[in-house]
């Protein structure tokens, strides 16, 4: 017995003495704001509606293209924000309707159209890939006096040569964050 009691007490103590061997491959850096107040959406801005014109299927030069019509612009805006933060920018859902291999925006009207709506940066011209979380941070707003807008553009888009004729309507959820 006294033996069995040993083995356990010298088992125990040398299970405490063994240690793990590790090595470290890398660091994870955290970071974050942290804000007085929030920026507030401007009523505008929060479930907007952007009017894109009537165009016709000529209006295509072919497949995998934007509509030869201009892009429309429409602006994002908040006040009210933390006079220590000094830009915003929105990050766009993907999922719901983001065609996952352009982009884009799908139609939801069902009987409508097989168009698509490409949203642009500010510069009205390079395409926000909706499918890529996080793309459109990169067109940051700046803050002033606790007031930003952050400028985009939406024109149509067809997969095909020839979309068909029909409706249009889709939409997309977002958040405005600021730093």
């Amino acid at each position: 017995m006294k033996n069995s009691f040993y083995v356990s007490v010298m088992t125990v103590m040398a299970l405490g003495l063994a240690t793990n061997a590790s090595a470290v491959d890398g660091t994870i850096t955290f970071e974050g704001v942290v804000n007085d107040t929030t920026c507030t959406l401007d009523t505008n801005s929060q479930n907007m509606s952007v009017l894109l014109p009537s165009i016709t299927s000529t209006d295509f030069t072919g497949a995998n293209t934007a509509a030869s019509s201009s892009a429309v612009k429409f602006t994002l805006s908040a006040t009210g924000c933390d006079v220590g933060a000094v830009s915003a920018s929105v990050l766009f859902a993907t999922g719901g309707n983001v065609d996952s291999t352009n982009g884009n925006l799908n139609n939801s009207f069902a009987g409508g159209t097989d168009a698509q709506i490409r949203i642009y940066k500010a510069d009205g011209t390079t395409p926000i890939n909706l499918a890529n979380y996080g793309e459109s941070a990169s067109n940051k707003g700046n803050i002033v006096s606790g007031n930003t807008t952050i400028d985009f553009y939406a024109n149509y888009f067809s997969k095909n040569a020839k979309p068909t004729a029909g409706v249009l309507k889709t939409s997309i959820q977002y958040s405005m964050q600021y730093l």
